[in-house]
């Protein structure tokens, strides 16, 4: 509904006179607006609270004036901004018309043809943005707008840069909806993204609901990423169209100019697209503001007025807002006994803070084994620092192209980076998975090994572990598309592969994967870790045959299974995250305790170089970014330390125990290592 202005709201947005209030979105509020000429404009006006923040200032300029740069009909036009305004504002051409979600929500489900028109129209809006070399992702039923000569596309611009300046934030419920399976895991997002999401907004605008509609919080992220889609009521060809746009793998997705084709309708679009019960909703909104009683609830330029927001992870793989650094004590019920039993342990205390670079990428992280270097892997390198006086000593960048995702260090100064293989500089990064190998004291690159795509969507590879020995190398990864994935071994020194493990052939999936793999101190046992789709579990190899010897299966997992595994030192216990964590006795192969839920989202540990504590970090969206430490004897908790909104990615512990080692991405967009005293 159109509200008038209240005393404490602006009357003024630069040369722009605010006549009404339109809503409210995640970044501020709309206004309706009129031009010095009398022509009728959106006004988004940013929320004090952002408007403070520095980083989004200069995200919200780089936006605004990247947007400006988008033309075509279905677009509604940015046309003009001032970032350096208090408060910051933009805005964007005025479109009478509900919008896609007003209008099902009002009137049900659009005619086919109709959405024939929606989907062309959106497809040529989707091709302005794309040319522009812009990605709109968070294209959704609230930010398309229905004009009675088809539809226009909002919120191409300052979503991106909330999302660029505070991917912590929480989502709108629709936005999540909406997402492509990428964008979910928190990877990189290009056109083939939007194309995603654009056949979730025809299925809504088809049947009234989303192709994953029946879950809510961070298990409609589930579904997008493992689910398939639900198009019950969507009649051929339009089903088989869009489908094909749902695939989890971009690259298996049409292109745009494939969908206008198929969508375009033959006597174009103008007026009469729209059915009676909307178009008269199009013509309220048009006379509304020279009459003075619009009437409208607003979604538009960058924001949902009346979508709930809800705590879900934007990107699955965690990247974590700082923490406040205070000391805090964590229920004794997380560790399994009854609060205020809490045994007495170390204790976690900040010491200091290295920053790696601004960016939106995660960090991986690790120790050599004699404490003296600390490796962080970042985008497409792995960065090594001097551990005693925290300064870097050399950047190592592999000759195969690749998004870094895992490393670790081996006997004899090696050092291994995991990583997602690209085809060239300039590449989406789908050419399977990779390890490049060097020795540390020459800096020399001694192996470069690659793995060619098999089908599953976890191509890149998502662990890597050297054997005691430091003769072999293994990586893990995705594998065919009906396993759980697949553990790979090299010679380090020759690059020639050992052996390909297949785990749980026939009965998985292409969204499982094999995400983490360790060898038992003694070199005689490969765990790997496996999951997707709620449940995951623990296989164990015997590496001298590299026959499987038992498999430890776990249930109520988070999306992901199992994510971390680690021995402790004496090689007895084993220790894995689920989302909780799990511990079992490696000689019976006995589940010896589940500290815990799938909900806790612990998705990495490290057990202490004495075998007496595990760390376990994770946190994203509802539960708050953390850091553990649990007593590995009794199985309860001893120390707790906040740590963001938004998780921790990988932990480390230095070899002498007394440094705890986090990785993060803070608000700033600062990838960042947090290291901890222990004691």
């Amino acid at each position: 509904m159109r509200e008038q202005l209240g005393a404490a709201d602006s009357r003024q947005a630069g040369p722009y006179r605010l006549v009404a209030a339109l809503g409210r979105g995640e970044m501020g509020r709309v206004f309706l607006g009129r031009s010095r000429g009398g022509r009728l404009v959106a006004v988004k006006v940013v929320d004090d609270a952002l408007a403070r923040d520095e980083e989004f200032r200069r995200r919200f300029a780089q936006a605004a004036q990247e947007a400006r740069r988008v033309g075509g009909f279905y677009t509604a036009q940015v046309v003009d901004a001032d970032p350096d305004a208090d408060p910051p504002w933009l805005a964007s051409a005025y479109i009478p018309g509900p919008s896609l979600h007003e209008a099902v929500r009002a009137h049900g489900p659009l005619p086919h043809q109709a959405v024939r028109v929606l989907g062309s129209g959106l497809a040529e809006g989707l091709a302005a943005i794309h040319t522009a070399r812009l990605v709109h992702g968070g294209l959704k039923p609230s930010n398309v707008i229905l004009a009675d000569d088809g539809p226009r596309i909002t919120d191409f611009a300052l979503s991106r840069a909330l999302d660029a300046a505070h991917p912590s934030m929480t989502v709108s419920a629709e936005h999540g909806a909406f997402m492509s399976p990428e964008a979910a895991r928190g990877q990189h997002a290009g056109p083939e993204s939007d194309v995603f999401s654009l056949a979730g907004v025809l299925v809504f605008a088809t049947t009234g609901r989303g192709p994953f509609a029946g879950a809510v919080g961070a298990e409609v992220l589930h579904r997008i990423v493992n689910a398939e889609p639900d198009l019950t009521d969507v009649p051929e060809p339009l089903a088989g169209l869009l489908a094909a746009c749902l695939e989890k793998n971009p690259a298996q997705r049409p292109g745009l100019d494939h969908l206008l084709q198929q969508l375009a309708p033959g006597g174009g679009q103008g007026a009469g697209w729209l059915p009676a019960p909307v178009a008269a909703m199009v013509d309220e909104q048009r006379a509304a503001p020279a009459a003075g009683t619009m009437r409208r609830r607003a979604f538009l330029a960058g924001g949902v007025a009346a979508a709930a927001a809800v705590a879900v992870p934007v990107g699955i793989w965690l990247n974590s807002g700082s923490g406040d650094g205070k000391e805090t004590s964590g229920s004794g019920s997380k560790g399994g006994g009854p609060a205020g039993e809490k045994p007495v342990g170390p204790k976690l205390k900040p010491a200091e803070t290295i920053d790696v670079g601004k960016t939106d990428a995660s960090i991986h992280l690790a120790y050599s084994p004699d404490g003296k270097q600390l490796a962080t892997g970042l985008k497409s390198s792995v960065t090594l620092w001097d551990s005693a006086s925290r300064s870097k000593t050399v950047t190592l960048t592999p000759k195969v192209v690749g998004l870094a995702h895992c490393v670790a260090f081996g006997g004899d100064g090696l050092l291994a980076l995991g990583y997602l293989r690209g085809r060239d500089r300039d590449t989406d990064y789908r050419g399977g998975g990779g390890i490049t190998v060097w020795d540390t004291a020459s800096r020399q690159e001694i192996a470069a090994l690659t793995s060619p795509f098999k089908g599953s969507s976890m191509y890149a590879m998502q662990a890597v572990a050297f054997s005691p020995d430091g003769k072999l190398v293994a990586g893990a990864q995705g594998g065919p598309r009906d396993s759980f994935g697949e553990v790979l071994l090299w010679d380090v020194r020759s690059g020639k592969k050992v052996k390909d493990l297949i785990v749980g052939a026939g009965r998985g999936s292409s969204m499982f994967a094999v995400r983490s793999i360790a060898f038992s101190p003694d070199g005689k046992t490969l765990a790997a870790g496996y999951g997707g789709e709620l449940k995951g579990g623990v296989v164990l190899f015997d590496t001298s045959s590299w026959s499987p010897v038992a498999t430890l299966p776990l249930d109520g997992t988070d999306a992901f299974g199992v994510t971390t595994v680690a021995f402790s030192p004496d090689g007895r216990t084993l220790a894995a995250t689920f989302g909780g964590i799990a511990l079992w006795d490696v000689a019976t192969r006995k589940l010896t305790a589940r500290i815990g839920t799938a909900n806790d989202q612990n998705q990495s540990l490290a057990i202490s170089p004495d075998g007496s504590v595990v760390a376990g970090a994770g946190g994203a969206g509802a539960v708050q970014g953390h850091i553990a430490l649990w007593d590995l004897a009794s199985h309860k908790e001893v120390v707790s330390v906040p740590a963001g909104r938004s998780g921790v990615g990988d932990v480390a512990f230095h070899p002498d125990g007394r440094t705890l080692a986090t990785a993060y991405t803070n608000a700033k967009m600062l990838s960042t290592v947090q290291l901890w005293t222990v004691g």
